[in-house]
């Protein structure tokens, strides 16, 4: 039996959306396992009641909370303050974190679609 296999076909979601609309908002489950990042652009996380990207000038703000209790969203206005436009594809990956943000060395890639 292979436990990374069994992990990350059970326990890293697969119900991720494949598009958005700018102006959208999806929220993005985090199913079973709790311990998980998206790392894509237009993915944001309630901190203390506020939504904030996951961005660099966050790092600090999101690095302080506990990764088991962040909620996620993708944002089509984000994506489009970003630069991105319809028809253009986002990709990055669902990244395993421990309750100490310590990486689990298991990724899932990830790819929505702009509309």
């Amino acid at each position: 039996m292979n436990p990374a296999g069994v992990f990350k076909k059970y326990c890293i979601i697969t119900d991720i959306p494949y598009s958005i609309s700018t102006g959208d908002i999806n929220d993005l489950n985090l199913g079973w396992y709790r311990g998980l990042v998206f790392d894509i652009p237009g993915a944001e996380v309630l901190v203390d009641g506020q939504w904030m990207a996951y961005d660099a000038k966050n790092k600090d703000a999101i690095l302080a909370q506990n990764p088991m209790t962040l909620s996620w969203r993708l944002n089509g206005d984000l994506l489009k303050k970003m630069g991105y436009i319809s028809g253009e594809t986002v990709e990055g990956q669902v990244i395993t974190v421990d309750d100490q943000w310590h990486g689990l060395s298991l990724t899932k890639p990830i790819s929505v679609q702009i509309q």
